[in-house]
């Protein structure tokens, strides 16, 4: 457990208090929060992943009275190694050509944008600024062009030898080549290797050879470092970025923290060739996968970012995020855990408002906390009325999406009240249109479902007599005022009671509403159609004996 995560585990501290405070204490007022990514593909839920994780220590720092920047440097002078799947087969013969190419002087297959990096960058500012994200973007390739990052190409080369120590230390090999040159003739960013390098004055003569092996034409060439693209290799380019932009607090995957990884190298190149005393404060956010993957822009797996306001309030997801301790990794499954991360949202928000008593202090500061990290818009002054996505969602495919009937049915289970507010309103609206997005597009098949008009005597059959007659007679039992989990509480325990399987309750219910033997959440079934009409359904089914 390092530093951070003892802090965030001991002082009862939110883990963007925790990272600005020591950004504070190390640093002092002026501080600079970093995040980047390179535009080779869609900009998904993954990589957000970590520009959101910065906007919370960004936004921390500023509660703590620091002068804070927030700057995102986009990576537009990466080699175009691969076409993505969603081009592949209609654009696949266009960018061909282009392989080992910077993405910035790839075309833009659809034509509307000027280069392949262009083309991702635009959306992905604009998804950013729909969740509240609004780092100043910084490309990569306006900073080589300004001459930034000259003097460490010189200083690198002038310690080479050091460097070549340093990155097999550290790594546990030599790192011969530190540059990555285009080559005049074909372009080719990645496949020219130098072979030859000398100082004149203030500028460094190379000679290259691109490399056939590497996709390159095999031209051998003399030419000055910045006549043609050219860029230092990662791992360098990292820490001098970091260094002439100031960053003083930066995010990344914790894959760049592992031993010989991304920060070992930057921090040691800091240290070492920098010479600084006050290193840079680089953390590890765990992963988001999709589906138990890790998500890829370049080849078009996973979802989205732009996908994710059209089914949850942004916020919700930010508050996902910000709940989790830093490194921790969560699985986010679209079909499944949607309803989920609304409901959370909903509790932080009633424990925010309410501010009911818990039983555990750490667990009400930390949620307290992400709570309000993730707020987009001005907080209303009393708790909001929240129709519980997951019920909703129910609600309207009993109803087959028929609003009017939706509301009544809320109002009539007093969810929704009858005098609610234009507000209120207008948030039931909106989450009523992104459950029917998520609904039609995204839900697993096991969570939609339609009523049946009448139960089928076959099915019923499959069900012993005795079985409906408990289920019946302990759906007549539940108490008034239960909903939802309290409902498939009573059942469970009513199951329990009689030494039965609580599964065969439910699957009973399934299989006489809906005509299968799975389906939503029992007692959210049971609650969104009534009491009444279960116990009408069941005593119709009896008839089938």
């Amino acid at each position: 457990m390092n530093h951070i995560e003892e802090n965030e585990e001991y002082a009862f501290k939110h883990w963007a208090t925790v990272v600005s405070e020591e950004a504070v204490e190390r640093f002092g007022n002026k501080q600079v929060v970093a995040t980047g990514w390179a535009p080779s593909g869609h900009y998904h839920v993954g990589n957000f992943k970590e520009a959101v994780t910065c906007r919370a220590i960004q936004r921390e720092l500023i509660n703590l009275g620091a002068d804070s920047q927030f700057i995102l440097n986009i990576d537009d002078v990466d080699p175009f190694d691969k076409i993505p799947a969603f081009f592949k087969k209609d654009h696949g013969k266009l960018l061909r050509p282009y392989l080992g190419h910077s993405i910035n002087k790839v075309p833009d297959p659809l034509g509307c944008h000027n280069s392949y990096a262009e083309h991702f960058i635009s959306n992905a500012l604009s998804i950013m600024n729909d969740f509240d994200v609004n780092p100043e973007p910084i490309n990569t390739s306006k900073l080589y062009l300004e001459g930034r990052y000259d003097k460490y190409a010189r200083l690198f080369l002038e310690k080479k030898e050091e460097m070549y120590d340093l990155t097999e230390k550290i790594t546990g090999s030599r790192m011969e080549d530190f540059f990555l040159i285009q080559c005049p003739k074909c372009k080719n960013l990645a496949a020219p290797k130098i072979t030859k390098y000398e100082f004149i004055d203030d500028k460094i003569k190379v000679d290259l050879l691109c490399q056939r092996e590497k996709r390159g034409c095999g031209q051998q060439s003399t030419q000055f470092l910045g006549d043609t693209l050219w860029k230092i290799k990662w791992r360098l380019d990292w820490a001098a970025r970091q260094d002439f932009l100031g960053v003083t607090v930066e995010s990344s995957g914790k894959d760049h923290g592992v031993a010989g990884g991304s920060i070992d190298s930057s921090l040691a190149i800091h240290r070492d060739i920098f010479g600084k005393k006050k290193l840079p404060l680089l953390i590890q956010h765990g992963f988001l996968t999709f589906g138990g993957k890790k998500l890829s822009g370049s080849s078009g797996s996973g979802m989205p970012v732009s996908e994710f306001p059209k089914i949850l309030e942004p916020q919700m997801f930010l508050y996902k995020i910000y709940r989790h301790n830093l490194r921790t990794d969560f699985d986010f499954k679209v079909d499944f855990d949607v309803p989920g991360v609304a409901s959370e949202y909903d509790r932080a928000e009633e424990l925010f408002y309410d501010e009911e008593e818990i039983e555990h202090l750490k667990t009400r500061e930390k949620t307290v906390k992400a709570f309000e990290l993730a707020q987009i818009y001005e907080k209303p002054n009393k708790k909001p009325v929240r129709v519980d996505y997951g019920h909703l969602v129910t609600v309207m495919q009993i109803c087959m999406f028929d609003k009017e009937q939706v509301i009544q049915k809320l109002i009539k289970g007093n969810i929704l009240p009858k005098d609610i507010s234009s507000h209120d309103m207008d948030l039931f609206n909106k989450r009523y249109e992104k459950s029917k997005y998520w609904i039609e597009n995204f839900a697993n098949e096991n969570l939609k479902f339609k009523i049946v008009d009448e139960p089928r005597c076959e099915d019923v059959k499959t069900i012993e007599k005795e079985i409906l007659e408990l289920l019946l007679s302990a759906i007549k039992k539940i108490p008034e005022g239960h909903q939802g989990d309290d409902i498939t509480q009573d059942l469970y325990n009513t199951a329990k009671a009689v030494d039965l399987k609580p599964t065969l309750f439910f699957r009973a219910i399934y299989t006489i509403i809906l005509g299968r033997k799975s389906g939503p959440r029992a007692g959210t079934l049971i609650d969104a159609l009534g009491k009444e009409e279960v116990i009408r359904i069941l005593g119709k089914a009896l008839d089938c004996y």
